[in-house]
């Protein structure tokens, strides 16, 4: 879908740098008479092409919801590390946006969060518990 993202904002792009191209040699050389309907229909044709490329290329809709997006970050983990700015500093497009805060090193583990209780970890710790002493 990427390849036909790109391909459908090239034709739009184009398609629109030659109807703003037309419509100022249009103005320029007639300046009292209306937009010819070819140039418009065009301007809008390619504003369509243009706006479907470009809807077909995006990253796919993140949840609106904070809870939804959790439990989704906590069944999925966290993004691979690893890309950073020429600054160097990290970029945090993908998974936990609040990384920059250092309050969960590894979301959903109890790493990092200092001070804070883990409710799952908690909860995995005393199911273990209840398994291995019904096993005694």
């Amino acid at each position: 879908m990427a390849i036909l993202g790109t391909i459908l904002n090239a034709v739009g792009a184009l398609f629109l740098t030659h109807a703003v191209y037309s419509t100022h040699e249009h103005t320029t050389a007639f300046s009292s008479t209306p937009l010819p309907t070819d140039i418009t229909l065009e301007l809008l044709i390619s504003i369509l092409i243009l706006s479907t490329g470009i809807v077909i290329s995006a990253q796919p809709l993140r949840p609106i919801e904070a809870a939804t997006w959790a439990g989704q970050l906590s069944r999925e983990g966290r993004k691979p590390d690893g890309q950073y700015t020429r600054e160097g500093e990290a970029v945090l497009s993908e998974g936990d946006p609040y990384a920059f805060l250092g309050l969960d090193g590894g979301f959903g583990k109890g790493e990092g969060r200092k001070g804070f209780w883990d409710a799952r970890g908690k909860r995995r710790e005393y199911e273990e518990w209840v398994r291995g002493k019904g096993k005694e």
